[in-house]
């Protein structure tokens, strides 16, 4: 069990994990039900009302449109964000588990 003998296998595996780990932070940006979820927390602990910086800016990005056309597409634009948040999350995650089978199985490999 040499830990010399597949090296690019091992790093390799490194690698994506820290492209996972990487992606899974960016989706977190634009994730609307943990900003949610975390306004929620942060109510109930305070035992006040406490919505997120993240929330009220894009509430007020929506609200401050000019048209009701505008609002919609702002609108749209969140949700797209918000769905892509979901899938580089999701991908972010397998990426980390990958990376994680790629490192144990250089080491474990014969």
């Amino acid at each position: 069990m040499a830990f010399t003998t597949h090296p690019v296998l091992f790093f390799s595996g490194l690698v994506l994990a820290l492209i996972g780990f990487l992606l899974w932070r960016v989706a977190g940006r634009w994730d609307l039900k943990g900003h949610a979820l975390d306004s929620a927390i942060k109510s109930a602990w305070n035992r006040r009302v406490v919505i997120s910086d993240e929330l009220q800016e894009q509430y007020r990005d929506v609200r401050d449109a000019p048209t009701h056309m505008t609002r919609a597409g702002r609108v749209a634009g969140h949700a797209a964000r918000h769905f892509a948040s979901q899938v580089l999350s999701i991908a972010g995650m397998i990426a980390m588990a990958l990376g994680a089978v790629l490192a144990v199985v250089a080491v474990v490999w014969p």
